[in-house]
Order: structure tokens, then C-alpha cells, then sequence
């Protein structure tokens, strides 16, 4: 059984929730609902991010509560949306790892790494900068907002019932949570030159397409995991659409498994 990318989170948790044994479902359906309300019942699986997962669990693990028992649900949960095709990246990983680095003992920079070659991020020249722009605005903007935003909800001396302080460190970790992972995609990302690429399909480049199953003409744009967003025709290079097409020229015909089965297309044109 498979789900495309269109599923909501809602709907992907209902098939799920029926492969669970009987004797564990009520416990991982608690948890599953958590998480759904925190997002919204109608945010598609093809939108969940890293950061997404991470700050969720920073959440349940400022409660105090049996985290581990709490998160394995949605550990096997989100190992099954990518399994069954909903993203792109197992986020059920993520449970895991972010343990490790909720705590961080010294300076920043000593808990980052260099990059390496595995760790290589590909990025158009447009999405690169989009990313450096929000880096900036993050952290020359942003920080100031929150900075001022904790200075005013001091003044209430009763931190016990402070609840815009409480709302604006959860903010302020919020951001510094997606200013690391903005800082880390950049120093590792590679800007691709679609213009060395003669009438190939790359990352980069806006191709249209004819479905030849359906009849009907398709415009996507192929970018890397990180700029990816099917909603607005921009599909990754990982996505079995964009595995597809990548080095196809004008003219090629490629087959891609779909739910509702093989889905035939030709690539019409090319702009790179």
C-alpha cells in the first residue's frame, strides 16, 4: 500500500494507525493526535520538515514526561509515512539523534563539524540566496524582536504565571533552532550551473512536460530536498518524478510508479 504526497497528516495517521496491533493503538493514536493538532490536521506529509520533528520533540521533552514511550509512536509513524512514499527523507531518524543535541556543553562552535562530501547539499543559485536572505533576516531582525519581546515580558516579576515570557523563549528557541540548521545548510551546499548542462534535464531546470496517461500538460521546476515544494511545481531530484527526468532531453519518454499506477510522460521542453 502506498500514499502519494497530497496526504494529510490526518489521513496518513488513519492508515497507519491500522497496522498497529489492537493492545497498542489506543496509546499510539493518543500520541498521533498530539502531533496532529500541533500542525494541523490538513498540513500535507510532502510539508513536514526536519525542524518541524526536532521542535516537537524539544516540546515533549520539556514537559517531563516519559519521552521515550511518548515518542516511539511517532518514531514508527513517520518511518512508515516514508516508507510508504509520503516523504522524501525518513524524519522518523530524527527522533533519535535530536536526544543527543537538545544540550549542548560549551561553545557552539565546537559541537558543529565540517562538512563533507556526504553531507553535500545541492542548491540553485536562487535558492541559495533565498536561504541567506532568511539567515539574515533571522538573525539581524529576529532576535532583535524576541531579545526586546523577553525584556518586556520581565517586567512581570511572577515568571510562574508569565505566559507571554514563556511564548517568547519558546519563540526565541524557535529560531535559533532554524538559524542552525540555516547556517549548516549553507556551509555545506553546493550551487549547481545548469547553464554547463546542453538540453539536459538538471537540478535547476523548469521543464514541461506532456502526461501522456492523463493528456495533460505539467510545468515543475527540479531543486534540491531543501527548496522543494510540490505545490508550487518545484519537485526534488529525489522525488520519483524528478529521479526520472534528471539528464532526460527533449523528446524522452519516462514511466513513473504512481498510486494509481504507471504514469507515462514526455519531456516537451526544457529552460534552463
Amino acid at each position: 500500500m502506498t500514499f502519494n504526497t497530497d496526504m494529510t497528516l490526518a489521513e496518513a495517521a488513519g492508515r497507519y494507525l491500522a497496522t498497529v496491533k489492537e493492545t497498542e493503538r489506543a496509546s499510539a493514536q493518543a500520541e498521533l493526535n498530539r502531533f496532529i493538532r500541533h500542525f494541523g490536521t490538513d498540513l500535507r506529509t510532502s510539508s513536514l520538515r526536519a525542524i518541524d520533528v526536532e521542535d516537537y520533540q524539544e516540546k515533549v521533552e520539556k514537559t517531563g514526561a516519559d519521552v521515550a514511550r511518548r515518542l516511539e509512536p511517532l518514531k514508527s509513524f513517520l518511518t512508515f509515512v516514508y516508507k510508504q512514499g509520503g516523504t522524501e527523507t525518513n524524519l522518523g531518524k530524527l527522533i533519535k539523534a535530536r536526544r543527543t543535541t537538545v544540550v549542548r556543553a560549551g561553545p557552539r562552535k565546537s559541537a558543529r563539524m565540517a562538512p563533507s562530501d556526504e553531507e553535500t547539499i545541492h542548491l540553485t543559485s536562487e535558492g541559495y540566496q533565498n536561504l541567506k536572505k532568511e539567515l539574515e533576516y533571522l538573525t539581524t531582525v529576529k532576535r532583535a524582536e524576541i531579545a526586546r519581546d523577553l525584556y518586556e515580558a520581565r517586567i512581570d516579576k511572577d515568571f510562574r504565571e508569565n505566559a507571554p515570557y514563556d511564548a517568547a523563549k519558546q519563540h526565541q528557541a524557535e529560531i535559533e533552532a532554524r538559524i542552525r540548521q540555516l547556517e549548516h545548510t549553507l556551509a555545506v551546499a553546493q550551487i549547481v550551473d545548469q547553464t554547463t548542462r546542453e538540453n539536459q534535464v538538471g537540478i535547476g531546470s523548469t521543464v514541461l512536460l506532456r502526461d501522456l496517461t492523463h493528456d495533460e500538460e505539467l510545468t515543475y521546476t527540479l531543486v534540491g530536498t531543501s527548496e522543494a515544494n510540490p505545490v508550487a511545481g518545484r519537485i526534488s531530484v529525489v522525488s520519483p518524478v524528478g529521479k526520472a527526468l534528471l539528464d532526460r532531453r527533449v523528446g524522452d519518454e519516462i514511466e513513473v510508479a504512481a498510486p494509481i499506477g504507471i504514469v507515462r510522460y514526455r519531456v516537451e521542453q526544457i529552460v534552463s
